[in-house]
C-alpha cells in the first residue's frame, strides 16, 4: 500500500485501536494499526504505557520510562502485555512491563510514577525556529520531499524545520508534531500520544553526520532503546516541537537526545535513544 492509500485517522481513532485490553490483573492484549512492514516502536511504547498506568492508583503520574527493544514486532499477530507491579510506595511506584509476540519477548520497560508535589524548578530556553505555519509553507515549497505513510497511519502530523541533506551535515533535527484531532485525552493518553511521536525523529537523527540521502541504503539499522522523562502536562493536538541532535555515534551504534516543547516554550519532555548504525556488507 502506498502513502495515498494510507486511511488518515485521527489520533482519538488511532487510540481505540492500539490501546490495550485487560485480560488478567497484571495482563493485557494489544491490537495493531495496519500496514507495518515492521512493528513501530512508538506504538509499542505507548501501549505499555497505557497497561502499567491501569494498575496504579489515579494520584500517580509518570515521570520517566526506560524502555528496550529486543526483537522486531509483527503487526498482523496479538501483543501480550505483562505489567509486573514491581514497588507501591506513598511518593513513587515503579512497574515493568514486557511485551510479548509468539511467546518470545520484543520489548520491555520499566516505567516510574510520582505523586504531584511542591519544589523549586528551572528550565532551559527553547530554540529559536520558525513557528509550524512557516514551516507548513517551506514544505510546500520542498513539493513533498518526505513520505508520510506512517505519520497517517498513526494520525501524527509532521512539519520538518531542518531539511535532510545528501551531504554530511550537523547531526541536529527539528520538527513540529501534533496529533491529528481535536484530542481531549486525559493526562495518560496525552503522554501516550507524546511517547508514541517521541519515537519518530530521534533515531534517525545520527545519520544526518554522514554523506548519504538515502541511509537506509548504506546501513543496517533499528532501535535499540529508547527513554523518556516527562516534566509538564502536554497537549499533543496543538504543535509540539521536537529539537534532537546526536552528540555521539561509533562501534556500529549512533546515540541522539531530545527535547519536546510546547509552542509557548514549556520543556513538556526529554528523550534518549539509542540505535543499531551496521554498516551493509552487500554494497
Amino acid at each position: 500500500m502506498n502513502s495515498n492509500e494510507i486511511p488518515r485517522l485521527t489520533f482519538a481513532e488511532v487510540l481505540d485501536v492500539v490501546t490495550p485490553k485487560r485480560v488478567g490483573d497484571c495482563w493485557f492484549i494489544g491490537d495493531s494499526l495496519k500496514p507495518q512492514f515492521r512493528l513501530f516502536g512508538g506504538q509499542v511504547v505507548a501501549q505499555c504505557l497505557l497497561a502499567a498506568y491501569e494498575t496504579v492508583e489515579d494520584h500517580f503520574t509518570a515521570h520517566s520510562m526506560h524502555c528496550y527493544f529486543l526483537r522486531a514486532g509483527d503487526a498482523s499477530v496479538p501483543i501480550e502485555l505483562e505489567v509486573d507491579p514491581i514497588r507501591n510506595g506513598r511518593s513513587f511506584c515503579t512497574r515493568r512491563v514486557v511485551a510479548r509476540q509468539r511467546g518470545e519477548a520484543i520489548f520491555n520497560t520499566s516505567i516510574s510514577y510520582h505523586v504531584e508535589e511542591e519544589g523549586m524548578s528551572h528550565s532551559l530556553r527553547m530554540p529559536d525556529v520558525i513557528s509550524p505555519e512557516e514551516a507548513i509553507r517551506l514544505n510546500a515549497e520542498r513539493d513533498g520531499l518526505l513520505p508520510h505513510s506512517l505519520l497517517d497511519l498513526f494520525g501524527v502530523e509532521r512539519e520538518r524545520i531542518t531539511e535532510r541533506l545528501p551531504e554530511a551535515q550537523e547531526p541536529v533535527s527539528q520538527s513540529w508534531y501534533r496529533v491529528i484531532g481535536p484530542f481531549e485525552g486525559c493526562l495518560r493518553t496525552q503522554q501516550a500520544a507524546l511517547a508514541m511521536i517521541s519515537d519518530f525523529s530521534l533515531y534517525s537523527t545520527a545519520f544526518s553526520a554522514f554523506p548519504y540521502e538515502r541511509p537506509e541504503k548504506v546501513f543496517v539499522g533499528a532501535s535499540l532503546d529508547h527513554a523518556i522523562w516527562f516534566h509538564d502536562i502536554p497537549k499533543m493536538d496543538e504543535w509540539v516541537l521536537y529539537d534532537t541532535y546526536s552528540p555521539w555515534s561509533g562501534g556500529a551504534r549512533g546515540y541522539n537526545r531530545g527535547s519536546l516543547w510546547s509552542r509557548d516554550g514549556k520543556l513538556i519532555a526529554s528523550t534518549a535513544q539509542e540505535g543499531l548504525m551496521r554498516i551493509r556488507r552487500d554494497r
